[in-house]
């Protein structure tokens, strides 16, 4: 869990897309599929390539018109459904609870770390120039 704070806190956008594209270190799975649907919902576009240059082209394209703070609050949705979703596969199998465990606990660090990426988003957004 570490790793995925420090990369949030110290790595760049490449290290942080790398994160979260990798389901093992961030405790979520995002498609090419949910990628596009979240640029499409804000009316971004990511191009058709491997699932991290999409989702890093739609942070860069969400920077770029000032809305990296709203992508962040919907990756944050994502990670939440994530959590949910665990929870659901935990109540129907239980003898699969434990399996779900880890998997529950990187979706919920990945959640924090979203947070506080959020949080310095909208403070960079504020301090930057109208353009």
């Amino acid at each position: 869990m570490a790793d995925m704070a420090r990369t949030f806190r110290e790595g760049n956008l490449h290290e942080v897309v790398e994160l979260l594209v990798n389901p093992a270190r961030s405790g979520l799975y995002l498609t090419r599929s949910g990628i596009r649907r979240i640029a499409g919902e804000m009316g971004l576009r990511t191009g058709v390539q491997t699932r991290a240059r999409m989702l890093e082209n739609l942070f860069r394209e969400a920077g770029s018109e000032g809305r990296a703070e709203e992508l962040i609050a919907r990756l944050e949705g994502e990670a939440a459904a994530w959590v949910a979703r665990f929870r659901a596969w935990s109540r129907a199998c239980p003898p699969a609870k434990a399996a779900w465990r880890d998997w529950t606990q990187r979706a919920r660090e990945l959640r924090r770390c979203l947070k506080g990426a959020r949080k310095w988003a909208r403070r960079m957004q504020a301090e930057s120039p109208p353009g």
